[in-house]
């Protein structure tokens, strides 16, 4: 009996990560918007509560909403020889307004908008002698963005390295804790195909 359409959830293992650095920040990570993750964890939105005391009712306080604070979302990914876009992102936290000698460059922004797309499940497409992979010279499709979020407005809070380990095999993975000002949510393609352009 063929299935009258979709109902699997989507898959957390196929994403991109996109972050969009500008100014003096691009042009040191050069490759920052086009790394790979292994993970990506801690999207989350606390809203506080504020009570209020009405004189009368002694059962109960009344409770409103107050400021929502956004927890900070960590990236994880292996440690390359050679590239060093995330360290240097956190370096220039503390030295973005130290401009170099002779620059006229003004655009001095720390902060970065990052956009995160979730796939379809991969499905293999072309053949086993012609993959339609970049390998080849052709286009890779990752597939249909089904899900997605942009953060706003984010900067490194913590980088760290893994530690050293000489009885063990495993791979080195580093760390960036991000905060950011908010966030956005994307639950169709077309919300997703969007993400890219809106601004916080």
């Amino acid at each position: 009996m063929a299935r009258a359409a979709k109902t699997d959830p989507i898959r957390n293992f196929k994403f991109r990560v996109s972050i969009k650095a500008g100014g003096q920040l691009a042009n040191l990570t050069t490759g920052l918007d086009n790394l790979g993750f292994a993970v990506v964890s801690g999207l989350t939105v606390n809203n506080e509560m504020v009570g209020y005391r009405e004189g009368g009712m002694n059962t109960h306080p009344h409770k409103f909403i107050g400021q929502s604070d956004f927890a900070p979302v960590t990236f994880s990914r292996g440690i390359f020889a050679n590239q060093t876009q995330l360290y240097k992102w956190q370096q220039f936290m503390h030295s973005w307004n130290q401009a170099s000698s002779g620059s006229t460059t003004t655009d001095n922004n720390y902060r970065c908008d990052i956009v995160v797309k979730v796939y379809d499940h991969p499905n293999t497409s072309g053949t086993y002698a012609s993959p339609t992979t970049e390998m080849n010279g052709s286009a890779y499709n990752p597939g249909n963005a089904r899900w997605g979020f942009k953060l706003f407005d984010a900067f490194p809070g913590s980088y760290s390295a893994s530690d050293l380990n000489a009885g063990d095999s495993g791979i080195m993975i580093q760390q960036m804790v991000l905060h950011h000002e908010g966030f956005v949510v994307a639950w169709n393609e077309n919300e997703v195909g969007a993400l890219d352009g809106l601004t916080g």
